[in-house]
């Protein structure tokens, strides 16, 4: 089952799905700007976190530990994470870029709490990938939709991601996530 986990109020799609609150911001880089109501760093970061601890449910209910790498992308050198950390996109997370970035590999296998911590990295826009597994995936699109394909969720799982102020959608529209690699063969 696919599962649509973001911040959007399904009440305000059309037909299509399109989300049409232009005002709502999608990005850490729209904190503070007038044209997405001057949304503070902490009320940035509170949803950023639902988002960790979203997924953090999820891995709990499935009984998962660790996710792989999958479609890596970094744009970013070490002196970009460095004025990273200086504009403040980096604010309240510990990142090494030697020791955290620069080894991210496809086909690294990551821990729970690295995880959690890529996420959020993600979400920041430092860096991008798929998170992949046999029995779970999470997948980014641009403007914070994030997709979940799994085994069905429970009720509980569910409410208490809803709690955290997010949607869950399920079943929209597509059957299957599928990944492919450089070559457009499926992974």
């Amino acid at each position: 089952m696919i599962y649509r986990i973001t911040k959007y109020d399904p009440e305000k799609r059309n037909k299509e799905g399109v989300f049409l609150d232009n005002s709502e911001w999608t990005s850490i880089n729209d904190i503070e700007k007038s044209k997405y109501n001057n949304v503070s760093y902490q009320d940035y970061e509170k949803i950023e976190t639902a988002y960790v601890e979203s997924i953090k449910l999820i891995l709990d209910e499935k009984n998962i530990t660790s996710l792989k790498i999958d479609s890596l992308e970094i744009f970013n050198s070490f002196e970009d994470f460095e004025n990273f950390k200086k504009e403040g996109l980096l604010k309240n997370i510990n990142v090494d870029f030697n020791s955290e970035i620069e080894i991210l590999k496809n086909g690294v296998i990551l821990n729970y709490k690295e995880i959690l911590k890529i996420i959020r990295l993600i979400l920041r826009e430092t860096v991008w990938m798929n998170l992949l597994g046999s029995e779970l995936k999470v997948i980014f699109g641009y403007d914070y939709y994030m997709y979940v394909e799994c085994s069905e969720l429970t009720k509980s799982t569910i409410d208490k991601i809803e709690k955290k102020g997010l949607f869950v959608e399920d079943n929209i529209g597509q059957n299957t996530i599928i990944v492919v690699d450089k070559n457009g063969n499926e992974i």
